[in-house]
C-alpha cells in the first residue's frame, strides 16, 4: 500500500519508487508506488494531477490494493513527482471553505452530511434538526459568517481520534477528514455563498471563492 505523505506534508515534489505499473483497458497506465502526495480523487475533492517523470498523472485513485494514479505511459523504477501547485491550492482553500460552512450550519443547528469542493460546483449539505424546525437564512448573512471564521486567522490542527484524521483549524469542532486543507484560515481567502435552497428536508449550501 501507497504510504499517503498529503495526509500530513504540504509538498509538492518528490521523489518515490514505483512499485507496478500495467496497462488499462481505456489506454492510460496505472501505477502503484511506495509512497505518494498525490491526494485522490475523494471525500469530495478532486484528484491531483501534476506528472510522474514527466509523464502527464491523469488521475490519483483509491483503489482495494491502495492509491493508482492513471498516466499517460509507463514508467518504472525511481522516478520524481510534481504536483500542479495551482490546481491543488485551488482545491485545498475550496474543501477548506466546506469545513468552515459546515461550522456555522453547526452554529444554526444542522448537521453537515455531505460535501462537493469541485470548482465550479461547490456546496454543502445539511440535515436540519427536524422537519418543522427549517430555518433558512439570507445567503449574504450566511457569508458573513463564514467571513468571520476566516479573517480569525486560526492554524490549522490535525489529530487522530479512533483511527480517524481530525481536521480542524485553532478550538474549532474537529471533523473527520482525508483531504488537503490550508495551514490558516486566511489562506482560504474570501468566500461567496450564492445560494442556499431547501429542497425534500435537506438544505444546501453552494459556494465559491471570491
Amino acid at each position: 500500500m501507497s504510504e499517503a505523505l498529503y495526509l500530513n506534508d504540504d509538498r509538492t515534489t518528490d521523489r518515490a519508487k514505483v512499485l507496478s505499473c500495467e496497462p488499462t483497458e481505456n489506454g492510460l497506465w496505472a501505477v502503484r508506488l511506495d509512497h505518494t502526495i498525490f491526494h485522490p480523487q475523494g471525500g469530495g475533492q478532486p484528484s491531483d494531477v501534476g506528472t510522474i517523470n514527466g509523464v502527464d498523472v491523469i488521475k490519483a485513485l483509491h483503489t482495494p490494493e491502495g492509491i493508482v494514479h492513471l498516466i499517460a505511459s509507463p514508467v518504472d523504477g525511481d522516478v520524481e513527482l510534481q504536483i500542479d501547485a495551482e490546481k491543488r491550492l485551488l482545491h485545498t482553500r475550496l474543501h477548506s471553505a466546506g469545513h468552515i460552512i459546515g461550522f456555522v450550519g453547526d452554529q444554526l443547528g444542522w448537521r453537515a452530511t455531505k460535501g462537493n469542493h469541485f470548482p465550479g460546483e461547490s456546496r454543502v449539505t445539511f440535515e436540519p434538526p427536524a422537519p418543522d424546525e427549517i430555518e433558512l437564512i439570507e445567503p449574504s448573512i450566511f457569508e458573513e459568517k463564514v467571513n468571520r471564521i476566516i479573517s480569525m486567522n486560526l492554524p490549522r490542527v490535525i489529530t487522530e481520534r479512533d483511527g480517524l484524521r481530525m481536521v480542524t483549524w485553532g478550538g474549532l469542532r474537529a471533523y473527520p477528514c482525508g483531504g488537503t486543507h490550508v495551514r490558516n484560515t486566511t489562506d482560504i481567502g474570501a468566500v461567496h455563498i450564492s445560494k442556499i435552497k431547501l429542497k425534500k428536508g435537506q438544505i444546501t449550501v453552494s459556494y465559491s471563492l471570491a
